[in-house]
């Protein structure tokens, strides 16, 4: 498990790449620095997904990227993933990780700061908060919170916040600056015509090394 959450968390959604290959996508962004990953796909049946997660799970590991498994916790323990990020809609954090046991990350999805304090106390190591920016993402709901907003709830949290929703290269250091620790996205990496370019582009206005080939 790695020892530090990067500040780059790309989170998959198959219907958003221009060439219609998640795989494909996924790997160019790999290739251009990704190295924290979400595994989404929650529509597909559990054989599909357990095995488009085990492709997944291959390309990751070629780059040293860690892998959060969203809102499974068996299906993340059955492909070695580094994680799970669970929500209002799946088991809690504290079930999760008292009850199941569950050693790995945990991640939430959080819509505001309370929400977010209540899943850190319940166990959570990191948070996304969302909508920071207008996003046509299923992944992220609600009105946009902005950046003042973002900044005032999440800095008062006692673990590492991404900032999801809208998030680009363009407003990526906005984020860190309102206090988050890193960004979260999907459109703006798998939906660019050069994945791998769009992701050293994010890690750049991140401030963030690139990783080792």
């Amino acid at each position: 498990m790695p020892g530090t959450l990067d500040p780059l968390y790309l989170i998959t959604d198959r219907t958003v790449p221009p060439s219609g290959d998640l795989l494909g996508a996924l790997e160019a962004a790999l290739r251009g620095g990704v190295r924290l990953l979400q595994f989404r796909e929650k529509d597909l049946s559990s054989r599909t997904r357990y095995e488009l997660g085990g492709e997944v799970m291959r390309l990751a590991s070629a780059h040293g990227a860690a892998v959060i498994v969203n809102g499974d916790p068996a299906l993340a323990q059955a492909l070695g993933a580094d994680g799970v990020h669970l929500g209002k809609e799946t088991l809690p954090v504290g079930v999760v990780r008292e009850r199941l046991g569950y050693g790995g990350l945990i991640g939430y999805s959080a819509h505001g700061g309370r929400e977010a304090e209540a899943a850190f106390a319940a166990g959570a190591d990191f948070v996304t908060l969302s909508p920071v920016f207008p996003t046509r993402s299923k992944a992220a709901r609600g009105a946009p919170l902005g950046l003042g907003e973002f900044g005032a709830q999440a800095r008062g949290l006692p673990g590492p916040v991404y900032a999801l929703g809208g998030v680009e290269a363009a407003n990526a250091a906005d984020c860190l600056r309102a206090g988050a620790h890193g960004v979260a996205l999907i459109g703006a990496i798998l939906g660019a015509e050069d994945p791998a370019a769009a992701a050293a582009a994010l890690r750049e206005a991140l401030g963030a090394p690139a990783p080792p080939a």
